[in-house]
């Protein structure tokens, strides 16, 4: 028998649908680099770390909260000057992502990040996307490094009394996983997908194609037929 099995069927063991490999990867982008910095857009996508998903599906499932830049610095802990400068050195496209009318405030986007892990009620299927109501809750939190983002989120969770989406020991890291599958940096795949570079939901995206194509890699998927075209996120 394999030493990675995806279905138990011994009776005395949680029934199957007890869990699932389902995942969220989380991107934020910020202003500013420590614990306590303002949040400016939440980007997730939902995924299974062991399948091979198409860039298209990906997209189709993620999710891109913007945030009102004064309700994050206001109940932030204070900018950053050199991650300012960094943005003004970014192109207009990935700055102008950062705001926008459809802009909520810090708590608004914490309930909404936990609701698109965390609830499969039918209503959600018209709040995010058709299908969300009927995949598994999250089992795991991905991030490219969970020492920032999820400890950024854990801020303001805790600040604002809401409740965290995650379990302490259910976080993950991309940057790990990556250097399990390639030990040398340079054989790692370069996914070309659509998007803006330092958006929030194109990174999570990105990032979740990556740990895919990391556990194909270590033999760890169960697509292990499928292979992507030239990397470009699309199924052969």
């Amino acid at each position: 028998m394999s030493g990675f099995d995806f279905e138990d069927n011994n009776p005395k063991h949680a029934p199957k649908d007890a869990f699932n490999n389902m995942g969220a990867m989380i991107d934020l982008e910020t202003l500013g680099t420590v614990s306590g910095s303002p949040i400016v857009t939440i980007g997730a996508v939902l995924f299974d770390p062991y399948v091979c998903d198409s860039s298209e599906e990906l997209i189709r499932r993620g999710l891109n909260i913007k945030i009102d830049l004064s309700d994050s610095i206001d109940k932030s802990r204070g900018v950053e000057g050199k991650t300012i400068r960094w943005w003004f050195e970014q192109e207009d496209t990935a700055i102008k992502a950062l705001v926008g009318p459809d802009a909520i405030s810090i708590k608004e986007a914490l309930i909404k990040l936990y609701k698109y892990c965390n609830d499969r009620g039918n209503f959600m299927n018209d709040e995010f996307f058709p299908g969300l109501a009927d995949m598994p809750m999250c089992s795991t939190f991905w991030a490219k490094d969970p020492d920032f983002d999820m400890v950024l989120l854990r801020y303001y969770y805790e600040l604002l009394n809401e409740k965290l989406p995650w379990n302490y020991f259910a976080c993950r890291s991309v940057r790990t996983v990556e250097a399990l599958a390639w030990a040398d940096p340079s054989s790692k795949p370069e996914f070309k997908i659509p998007g803006v570079a330092h958006n929030a939901m194109w990174d999570a995206v990105h990032q979740a194609m990556r740990i895919q194509a990391a556990m194909k890699e270590l033999g760890r998927t169960i697509d292990a037929g499928v292979a992507f075209k030239n990397w470009e996120g699309e199924k052969a």
